[in-house]
């Protein structure tokens, strides 16, 4: 059984980065972050990507670090969700009021300015029927993903018992089980090498598997381009 026990992962904290993710910066999110860098350097497919939310978003949904909500904007609100319940958790305030302004009229919205690796998070325990983590991982600090674990235990606490999860991130550009072309291997040195942007070295496909099924008993995996796809569900109490 894993270790319940309120902690910071494994020593490990975040720290916003308000420049890199002021306003202006996430207003362009979507045509640098979505439109090129997911289609050249990492190579994922945002089809599949947005498939995801349209097969397994419902309500209430817990969206941790939403950047421009590229995905989440673009999925229609579950059926029968009569106000539906977001929850939002990021370290820095522009994508949180980003989260506000484009969720407006859609659905009730409670921002929560949070560092995920410091557990307990700011949401109810065993409330979610959906959550979903994309491109946060490959940013957190840490040697891999043992020191991110507070991350998937805070997913699994959040979940409900018969919610769904799924996320992605770009693992390490040594990784044998996922690919990086030239592009991806400049951007990746460069921005481990940057102060507090990625911190990606060390995360392995393997590890992050055995990581999840540590706190989930339904576990899918699989590459795409550099990165690590999941979905997880039954979280294990």
């Amino acid at each position: 059984m894993p270790d319940h026990t309120p902690h910071t992962g494994a020593g490990w904290i975040s720290r916003p980065n308000p420049t890199l993710y002021s306003p202006e910066n996430i207003r362009r999110y979507g045509d640098l972050i979505v439109g090129k860098s997911h289609k050249w350097a990492w190579k994922l497919d945002n089809a599949q990507l947005q498939d995801l939310y349209l097969r397994h978003v419902r309500d209430p949904h817990l969206e941790i670090g939403p950047a421009d909500l590229h995905f989440l904007d673009r999925t229609p609100a579950p059926a029968m969700a009569h106000q539906w319940q977001v929850d939002v958790i990021d370290i820095n305030t522009a994508p949180l009021g980003t989260a506000k302004e484009k969720l407006t009229g859609r659905a009730q919205v409670r921002t929560h300015e949070h560092d995920v690796l410091t557990l307990p998070w700011p949401v109810k325990k065993h409330h979610f029927l959906s959550l979903a983590i994309g491109n946060v991982l490959h940013w957190l600090p840490g040697a891999g993903f043992t020191t991110k674990t507070a991350v998937i235990q805070g997913m699994a606490e959040a979940l409900a018992d018969d919610g769904i999860a799924w996320g992605y991130t770009l693992t390490g550009a040594q990784d044998p089980m996922t690919r990086t072309n030239l592009l991806a291997r400049v951007l990746m040195w460069h921005y481990n090498k940057a102060d507090n942007i990625f911190s990606n070295r060390g995360d392995r496909f393997a590890d992050l598997e055995r990581e999840l099924k540590m706190y989930f008993a339904a576990v899918e995996i699989w590459p795409m381009g550099s990165a690590a796809v999941f979905v997880v569900g039954e979280p294990i109490r």
